[in-house]
């Protein structure tokens, strides 16, 4: 039996009391003797505590507490040569999919005994690399972004630190970087196609695109492609670009398009909070969805399942890809090989907010003599 094994002795007041001031700094080796475990068992307990037998783990973690125990960062960056840091950058928190992916990178990393450094760009390539270059000034080891699209100075920076790099929401990469995410233009092309066999022949987007996306403009052209393929032309005025995807955004886009455009039967949104707010004002207008017209989504967040009529969207795998990106990074980091691309699933969830195009109303001539 292994001496990490051995029941501990039961702690005396004088090892329960905390450090006087002035006292050296417990250091690992000290927590390890006192819990009777090796070092190697101590560190694994503190850093990565969901492999440790729970009883080892109890003992290691009360005698943290004894020695009033607190790890020298500082000290372990210099003699490993990591920080045990990753920097994200996300376009915003404002919407639940990035936060959702968030919270599991965030699991992801600190079950491997790495910290999130995280910041917003709100969708500005210039904040964004202000962002990066903070973040590597720091010294994290690897970083997460968002997406294909980044200011020109960003990608070189990242390399002149030579430090390792995935991206997210998007499975594949024209720079050359492991990307972890989904088809954004094959889902909107996917969802097109659905209300095209539906009937629908009159479109209208409220797309993301008014700042640099690359994951709402590939989900517009997806949009444009399928139509396309039915020999239908998308008018540059059915189309308003909005700059940031919330409810009032979509609620006035709606309001716009419906005014010029009143023959549309089906409104494509790239992202959720659009189409809510779409929804919010067709209901305010007195118009039916589905039976007068159809609207869809993308991402299926929370609220999605809860308007009414629910909405059809497409789902984004946001916990997926945050865990997924947290796994990939740190092999990246620890010198392993990964995949220069992941490409998950972005299903089509069909709800109450689509439907058959409404028949037309076809207003008979009435004759004189049927009005005599």
């Amino acid at each position: 039996m292994d001496k990490s094994d051995k029941k501990a002795p039961s702690p005396t007041k004088k090892q329960t009391e905390p450090p006087a001031p002035g006292a050296v700094r417990a250091k690992l080796e000290d927590v390890a003797s006192l819990a009777k475990v090796s070092l190697a068992t101590a560190s694994r307990a503190i850093n990565q505590p969901d492999i440790v037998r729970p009883a080892i783990r109890e003992r290691v973690l009360r005698a943290v507490e004894m020695l009033a125990y607190s790890p020298d960062r500082m000290a372990k960056a210099l003699s490993s040569g990591r920080s045990h840091t990753v920097g994200a950058v996300v376009p915003t928190l404002g919407n639940a999919i990035f936060a959702d992916g968030v919270e599991a990178l965030e699991v992801g990393l600190g079950a491997r005994g790495y910290t999130l450094i995280l910041a917003h760009s709100q969708y500005d390539p210039t904040r964004e690399f202000r962002q990066i270059r903070s973040m590597l000034e720091y010294g994290v080891d690897g970083l997460v972004l968002v997406g294909d699209s980044f200011a020109p100075d960003v990608l070189p920076l990242i390399r002149h630190h030579r430090r390792p790099l995935v991206t997210s929401y998007v499975c594949t990469s024209r720079q050359g970087i492991p990307a972890i995410g989904i088809d954004n233009r094959r889902a909107t092309y996917g969802m097109t196609r659905y209300l095209l066999e539906l009937g629908h022949r009159e479109f209208a987007v409220i797309a993301n695109t008014g700042m640099p996306n690359d994951r709402s403009q590939a989900r517009l052209d997806g949009i444009l492609e399928a139509i396309a393929e039915e020999g239908i032309r998308l008018p540059p005025d059915r189309i308003v670009e909005v700059a940031q995807p919330s409810i009032v955004a979509g609620r006035e886009a709606f309001h716009q398009l419906r005014a010029a455009h009143p023959g549309v039967t089906a409104f494509l949104c790239t992202t959720d909070a659009m189409a809510v707010g779409a929804l919010a004002e067709a209901r305010r207008e007195g118009i039916r969805v589905p039976e007068d017209i159809s609207i869809t989504g993308f991402d299926d967040v929370e609220i999605a399942g809860e308007t009414d009529p629910a909405l059809t969207t497409v789902r984004v795998p946001a916990a997926e890809i945050g865990t997924l990106a947290a796994d990939h990074l740190i092999r990246c980091i620890e010198g392993e090989p990964i995949p220069m691309s992941t490409q998950l699933e972005a299903a089509l969830i069909v709800r109450g907010s689509t439907g058959p195009v409404a028949a037309p109303v076809l207003r008979k001539r009435r004759s004189r003599a049927a009005v005599a």
